[in-house]
Formats: structure tokens, C-alpha cells, sequence
């Protein structure tokens, strides 16, 4: 079963490679010969057309590049994980999700998990919540595929597809939360090419463990050498060993601890042992048979 951390970093492929926005679209390279044909249909007949309007307007701009539209990036993005879901935003919504609501103010959702604008009748654009509070999306045919903030905006609902498994959303905070005795900061999720504070924190943690950091060590930078340090410790900690440091790996990092350091080896206790009454030959015998025994006259 794909997880939801899986299907958000298929859909930041499409933001890493600057993807654009043609309507229809799922992921193909778009040409000058799609770019006039999709101009021809839409100068053809406006009216019928009309979803083609911003594509024959700005498509241009996405010529040489990978394109999508909102619904079909997330379909692309489900499909590489062996998942099928409706090419319309509207139809997802009503027959891909085995969970959905209204998203609240705070609340938090795992990766992967799909967000919605619009009324509870209709839902006319989709995003991914790709983690640390950003939404990744294939926006219009001006902005291409962007990010956007989880809250403060557009985005009003959220759903989790069926077939892909996820941690299950928080409820939203309450409005006048008492404060706890012993409270504990969260983490982002941490992939390669992140650097930051908390790469750092990860990194230290693993070094106390014992994970080798290569020749960078601690220096807050989520590099390659990093990256196989996690996927050891998640091996070793029976967790999916994809490189990602989330809420998972975040909580067996902390729930390790480094094992006792040896103790050291017992100082062994010398004694000198005095032997009277021997004649010269029978003393002599001795010191050849004990190397380093010395012989002393009476």
C-alpha cells in the first residue's frame, strides 16, 4: 500500500522540475505543435472551449516543460503508486476519499493528504499538502505548478484517498488550550536538500547513536550521507526506509538511546615475590625461566 508521505513526494517532482499548468493534462511535455493545436480548438469555438482559455492564453510559457492541471497532478501522482482516481476535482471528492471534512484553523494533516476549495456543493480546485504547512499545486496556466499556504487561504477541505495509507489528521486545536506541564516542540518533516536547525537536531541525535554522518557530520545540511544515516535507522528500527525524516522516525529517534559505553578493563595488579635461601645456580635458573626476574644477593 502507498503511504501518504510517498504521494506527496511524487507530486514535489512536479514543483522541482518548474511544471506548468495546460488544462487536461497529466504530466506531459508540452510542444509548440500541442501548444497550436490547443490554440486552434479554443479560437475555434470560445464558448465550447472555454476551459481552454487560460492554456491557449499562457500556455506558450510552458513550452519544453512537464504540465498538468490540478486534478490531474494528483491523478499522476496516485497512478505512480499503483492508484486510481477521477480526473476532476468534483469526482474525486465524491468517489476517491475514505475520510473528508472541513479543514479548521491549526489543524493538522499528514502528507499526502488532499485539500479543496470551494462550497460544500462543489469543489473546484485540489492541491497536495506536501508538508510544512504548504500545499503543493498545479494552480492555472499563469503561475504553473507552485506551493501554497495550508491555512490562511483558498484551501477549505481536506480528504485521504482510499488505498493510501496515512497517520490520521489531528482535530483542530482547542481555542484556549490549557498549557502542558512538559510541552514538546514539533518537527517538520526532513528530506534531502533541506538545511536547517532541525537537520542539525536529526543529525545529532543519529550521531549519538552511533549512525556514521560521513565526512560533513553535524553541519545541518540533509545530504547524501545523511540521508543513508536515516535509512539505516529506519531499517534498524523496523520503519519504511525512505530517507524521510517524519513524525515516525522523528518519534524513534527520540524514544533511542545510545547503548551503555563499555567498561574498562580491570587494571591488572602486580606482586613481587621474594624467595630467600636459594644458592647462585638455583637462583639464576629461576630468572631464566621468569623473564624479568632479577637476582639479589642476602
Amino acid at each position: 500500500m502507498a503511504t501518504g508521505i510517498e504521494i506527496a513526494e511524487t507530486t514535489l517532482e512536479a514543483y522541482r522540475c518548474e511544471g506548468g499548468y495546460i488544462w487536461g493534462q497529466q504530466g506531459a511535455e508540452w510542444t509548440k505543435a500541442k501548444q497550436a493545436a490547443l490554440e486552434k480548438k479554443y479560437n475555434s469555438d470560445p464558448e465550447a472551449y472555454a476551459n481552454y482559455k487560460g492554456s491557449a492564453t499562457y500556455g506558450k510559457k510552458w513550452i519544453g516543460h512537464r504540465v498538468w492541471d490540478c486534478a490531474g497532478l494528483c491523478r499522476w501522482a496516485a497512478k505512480k503508486h499503483g492508484i486510481a482516481i477521477h480526473s476532476g476535482s468534483n469526482l474525486i471528492w465524491n468517489c476517491d476519499l475514505k475520510e473528508k471534512g472541513a479543514l479548521t484553523d491549526g489543524m493538522e494533516l499528514p502528507e499526502g493528504a488532499l485539500v479543496f476549495t470551494g462550497t460544500k456543493e462543489k469543489k473546484p480546485h485540489v492541491g497536495t499538502y506536501t508538508g510544512n504547512g504548504l500545499v503543493t499545486e498545479a494552480s492555472g496556466a499563469k503561475a504553473g505548478v507552485i506551493q501554497s499556504n495550508l491555512h490562511g487561504g483558498k484551501w477549505k477541505w481536506w480528504g485521504l484517498e482510499k488505498g493510501v495509507e496515512y497517520d490520521s489528521p489531528a482535530p483542530a486545536p482547542d481555542p484556549d488550550p490549557q498549557p502542558e506541564p512538559t510541552p514538546t516542540e514539533k518537527k517538520p518533516t526532513l528530506r534531502k536538500g533541506n538545511r536547517n536547525q532541525y537537520v542539525k537536531q536529526m543529525q545529532e541525535k543519529l550521531a549519538e547513536l552511533g549512525y556514521d554522518l560521513g565526512i560533513c557530520g553535524i553541519d545541518g545540511d540533509f545530504g547524501t550521507a545523511t540521508e543513508a544515516a536515516v535509512k539505516k535507522f529506519q531499517r534498524d528500527h523496523g520503519l519504511t526506509a525512505d530517507g524521510i525524516c517524519g513524525p515516525k522516525t522523528w518519534a524513534a529517534l527520540n524514544a533511542a538511546h545510545p547503548g551503555p559505553e563499555p567498561k574498562p578493563a580491570p587494571t591488572e595488579e602486580k606482586y613481587t615475590v621474594t624467595i630467600t635461601g636459594l644458592t647462585k645456580d638455583a637462583a639464576e635458573k629461576i630468572c631464566k625461566e621468569w623473564s624479568g626476574a632479577t637476582m639479589k644477593k642476602e
